[in-house]
C-alpha cells in the first residue's frame, strides 16, 4: 500500500519548498522561487502537501486575507495551486488535503473561494464549492479629452510598491481583497511590474494598451480615486475601450457590464457569497 507524509508550512524548508516549485512549474508553468527569494512569499500563503520519498507530489495552498463585499470585511481564504504529480493522481488526493483545511480553518473562516479550471469542477463540488457567476465591467470611450501619447511606464522598486500597497484605499467597497499583498508582489515578479504607471505622485496604476483597448488591473493610492477623472489621465487618444479587471464602485459614464461566461469562480460558505455579478480583482487572483 502506497504511504504518503504530510507536510504544511514548510516554505523556509528548501528541499520541500523547491519540490514544490518543481511541481508547480510542470503542472501550471509557474515559478515560485524568485518570489520567495525576493520576500514576498509570507504567512498569508501557506501549502498543505503530501511527499513521497522526500518529494512534493500532491499540494493545495490557502491563501488567507479579508474581503470588503458591499462595503463589509469578511475573514476569507482563497484556495489555489491545486496540483498532483500525473503518476499520483485518482487517488483523493487533493481531496484530502482540502479535509485537512477545513479541519484547521472552519472555525476561524467560514468563507472560502478559488478559480477553478473545468477539470477540477468535480472535486471542488464533493468538496461543497458552488459555482458564482461574475460580470465584464467595460467603459467606451466616446469623444473625450484623452492623451496626445501612452504614459511611459515607471520602474518602481517593490519595497515601495508594496509600501503603497498598504496604504491604499480598497480598490472596491463593492468586492476586493485586503492583506493580500502577497499575491500583487507574486504578480510584480511575475512581470506586471512592466506595468505601473504614476499619473500623479500619490497614485500607481498597473495596465497595459493592446491596439485600442486598455486593460485596467489596478489602481493604488491612499487617496480614494474617482475612476472618470482617473481615465482621462491614462488613456491615450487610440483607446476606444477600457477594461476594469475590478468592480467599479459608483456609476460611470459609458459603461456596460456584461455577464462573464469564462468566469470560473466557487465559493464554499453557509450564508456568504460574492455580490451578485461582481467581478473579482484580477491582480488579488491566486
Amino acid at each position: 500500500m502506497t504511504t504518503y507524509q504530510f507536510i504544511k508550512e514548510y516554505k523556509h524548508h528548501e528541499k520541500y519548498r523547491l519540490s514544490f516549485n518543481e511541481l508547480a512549474k510542470e503542472t501550471f508553468g509557474i515559478d515560485f522561487e524568485k518570489w520567495y527569494q525576493a520576500g514576498f512569499w509570507n504567512e498569508n500563503y501557506i501549502c498543505y502537501s503530501f511527499i513521497q520519498d522526500e518529494k512534493v507530489i500532491a499540494n493545495v495552498s490557502l491563501n488567507t486575507m479579508e474581503l470588503i463585499m458591499n462595503g463589509e470585511r469578511q475573514k476569507a481564504i482563497q484556495i489555489g495551486t491545486v496540483m498532483t504529480a500525473p503518476e499520483h493522481r485518482r487517488k483523493g488526493l487533493a481531496y484530502k488535503l482540502m479535509e485537512k483545511v477545513f479541519e484547521d480553518y472552519d472555525q476561524i473562516y467560514d468563507f472560502y473561494f478559488l478559480a477553478a479550471n473545468e477539470e477540477a469542477v468535480p472535486l471542488y463540488e464533493k468538496c461543497g464549492f458552488i459555482r458564482n457567476e461574475e460580470n465584464k465591467f467595460m467603459i467606451e470611450i466616446c469623444d473625450e479629452p484623452l492623451l496626445d501619447k501612452a504614459l511611459v511606464p515607471i520602474k518602481v522598486e517593490p519595497e515601495v510598491l508594496l509600501d503603497m500597497k498598504k496604504q491604499s484605499q480598497p480598490l472596491s467597497n463593492v468586492l476586493s481583497a485586503i492583506g493580500d499583498e502577497h499575491v500583487l508582489m507574486f504578480y510584480y515578479t511575475a512581470g506586471f511590474n512592466e506595468l505601473i504607471h504614476q499619473p500623479r505622485p500619490d497614485l500607481y496604476t498597473i495596465f497595459q494598451i493592446e491596439g485600442e483597448e486598455l486593460h485596467l488591473y489596478d489602481i493604488l493610492s491612499p487617496n480614494k480615486i474617482n475612476l472618470e477623472e482617473l481615465i482621462h489621465e491614462i488613456t491615450p487618444k487610440q483607446v476606444k475601450k477600457v477594461i476594469c479587471y475590478f468592480t467599479p464602485d459608483t456609476p460611470i459614464q459609458n459603461l456596460s457590464t456584461s455577464k462573464d461566461d469564462s468566469s470560473n469562480w466557487m465559493i464554499r460558505s453557509d450564508n456568504k457569497t460574492f455580490p451578485a455579478l461582481a467581478r473579482f480583482p484580477k491582480i488579488s487572483q491566486t
